[in-house]
């Protein structure tokens, strides 16, 4: 003889209406995560961008000084080509950056050297602070942070 209890009632295929609420709003909050990371992704992009203009500014300046035997200066105060924001200036021997003086120029030599020099460029998508070299005009020391 069969002892196990028979059920006439069938189980209910399909998912409630709750089951149903929470699932979107995990995908929701999973779609909202990501649409900010690329967000930031992106302002990223914009800041690197920028930090590679001013560092092919400084070596196109410094290979020009070496092609036409003349030195080549970068009018720091007006801004560098490339960037957007506010434009600080740290020379040799300073020790915090500081706001450019009128007709502050970055000079680039025909023998082949330029001024060692920290640039940080402020804007609202970050903050991009760069050291440059003074041999060969590229960026040492590249820091790249964006507001969240």
């Amino acid at each position: 003889m069969n002892t196990r209890p028979h059920h006439s009632l069938k189980a209910a295929a399909g998912f409630t209406l709750i089951e149903v609420c929470i699932a979107m709003t995990i995908a929701m909050l999973i779609l909202g995560v990501a649409v900010l990371g690329i967000s930031g992704v992106q302002e990223e992009q914009k800041l690197r961008e920028s930090a590679a203009k001013i560092e092919s500014t400084a070596r196109d300046s410094l290979l020009k000084a070496v092609a036409e035997h003349r030195p080549v200066q970068i009018d720091i105060a007006g801004g560098i080509q490339g960037t957007e924001g506010r434009v600080e200036v740290r020379r040799y021997g300073e020790k915090t950056f500081r706001k450019p003086d009128n007709g502050e120029v970055w000079e680039f030599s025909p023998t082949g050297v330029c001024e060692p020099i920290e640039l940080r460029v402020t804007n609202g998508t970050g903050v991009i602070e760069m050291g440059f070299d003074p041999l060969t005009g590229c960026a040492r020391r590249k820091s790249i942070t964006v507001n969240s």
